[in-house]
């Protein structure tokens, strides 16, 4: 906004109502693909359900575990878990 004024006088007070139109979307694009695309996935998940009942169950908890694992060190919420172990020489001052 202060980019704006630098060429108008410095008088010249921001007004909503004259200056608001330019920050409002000019069109709405609606678009039916990812909807459709979710319930080809749920269609394609169901007739896959046979298949993953061939998979032993040892198999899928340990793959489950292994993301959930792998997915930790770029979770916030574990890397502040983390800082409580931190000893206090290491600690940010």
């Amino acid at each position: 906004m202060k980019g704006e004024l630098e060429g108008r006088n410095k008088k010249e007070k921001f007004d909503p109502e004259k200056h608001i139109d330019a920050y409002l979307p000019v069109r709405v694009n609606k678009q039916r693909v990812s909807n459709l695309l979710q319930s080809l996935l749920v269609v394609a998940a169901v007739c896959a359900m046979p298949a993953v009942k061939q998979i032993p169950t040892l198999v899928l908890w340990g793959y489950f575990a292994y993301m959930s694992i792998d997915s930790l060190p770029g979770n916030q919420f574990w890397e502040r878990m983390l800082l409580l172990f931190i000893t206090p020489s290491r600690q940010h001052k």
